[in-house]
């Protein structure tokens, strides 16, 4: 029985030192959380960027179909995709369905391409913040060169 409370006792002395340190931590730990959290921050904006690509695809998709229905006869008869069923669609509903999903696919856009200026921001900014970081740290370097 001694051999738990002896192993405990050094975890709880240690455990009483780590919640003080982060008021003192190092540069370096403090270093690597930013870059952590930056590193976080690109793959975020990535994804942004990644689901951006997504709905240009669909608008020059829309687009085209737009551009079909324009030279399309006014007695052509069209369908429209239900799940696995192809269903007859007036040409003036077909028409007008294509027209608002170029508007949401446009709002859309408008709204990611604000996202990804936040995100771009928020990236530049800890960017700098990083360099900031990495040049006190050189200056700390070479003032304890100097001093040695």
């Amino acid at each position: 029985q001694p051999s738990p409370s002896t192993s405990t006792s050094p975890g709880r002395a240690r455990g009483s030192r780590r919640e003080a340190m982060p008021e003192k931590e190092t540069p370096q730990a403090r270093f690597e959380k930013e870059l952590a959290v930056f590193k976080g921050m690109q793959e975020a904006l990535q994804k942004t960027y990644e689901s951006r690509m997504g709905l240009l695809a669909q608008q020059q998709e829309t687009e085209l179909v737009k551009e079909e229905f324009e030279t399309i006869e006014d007695d052509a008869v069209i369908y429209k995709l239900v799940g696995p069923l192809m269903v007859k669609q007036n040409l003036d509903d077909a028409k007008a369905n294509v027209e608002k999903r170029l508007e949401y696919i446009s709002g859309e856009l408008d709204r990611s391409n604000k996202v990804i200026e936040g995100q771009e921001k928020e990236v530049q900014d800890k960017q700098q913040v990083l360099v900031r970081m990495q040049e006190e740290a050189q200056q700390m370097a070479a003032g304890a060169g100097a001093a040695a």
